[in-house]
């Protein structure tokens, strides 16, 4: 009985302590971009306007955190309505038949002085597992809300071959119209819930 007592009063310390908070994106302050080498040239831009999820955090203990996200294709935007469509077509990501872009975290670690977010991420239907650099300001309070906020940023380099998007039209010099290094910007603002 008195062991009992003991290990109830020890799970309840631990319950205090714990002081992780579950963060849900707003949408509306809250972007994923990217870019794409174009030509040989340069670098064009877009980005989805359309990013769900939530993060959980604790800024005292990294491995309490965990964040989920969903994005949907179709709110993809470049300000060029061919590149538009042409990005959510079935020779790139196959707004049709993938509407989605996700990505579930399995874990974070530290390495040189870097955060990494570990997590799968899934792209036209193939998922692969990524080391996501990020960096977390806050919690601080979100003056319109009167809700606590935090802003994650992060950015990584995929390779879009390795996600199904074999997509290999070439100028007349042998110059690919399209890169295959996809460089990704996530840029978060999350509220309290």
């Amino acid at each position: 009985m008195k062991l009992r007592n003991v290990l109830f009063l020890a799970l309840a310390i631990c319950a205090l302590n714990t002081t992780a908070q579950t963060y849900n994106i707003d949408p509306g302050h809250s972007a994923v971009q990217i870019q794409v080498e174009r030509f040989g040239v340069i670098d064009v831009s877009g980005r989805f306007k359309d990013v769900q999820g939530s993060i959980t955090y604790d800024a005292d203990d990294l491995s309490a955190m965990s964040a989920q996200a969903v994005i949907k294709v179709e709110s993809y935007d470049a300000n060029n309505p061919g590149g538009e469509e042409a990005v959510k077509s079935k020779a790139f990501l196959d707004q049709v038949s993938f509407p989605e872009i996700r990505f579930q975290s399995i874990g974070v670690n530290q390495r040189e002085g870097k955060q990494y977010l570990i997590g799968n991420l899934t792209i036209k239907g193939v998922t692969k597992e990524i080391a996501l650099p990020f960096t977390i300001k806050g919690p601080l309070p979100d003056l319109p809300t009167k809700k606590q906020s935090i802003a994650f940023e992060g950015g990584i380099t995929i390779n879009r071959l390795d996600y199904g998007i074999p997509f290999d039209r070439k100028l007349p010099n042998g110059t690919s119209l399209i890169g295959n290094d996809v460089k990704i910007t996530l840029l978060i603002l999350a509220l309290a819930e």
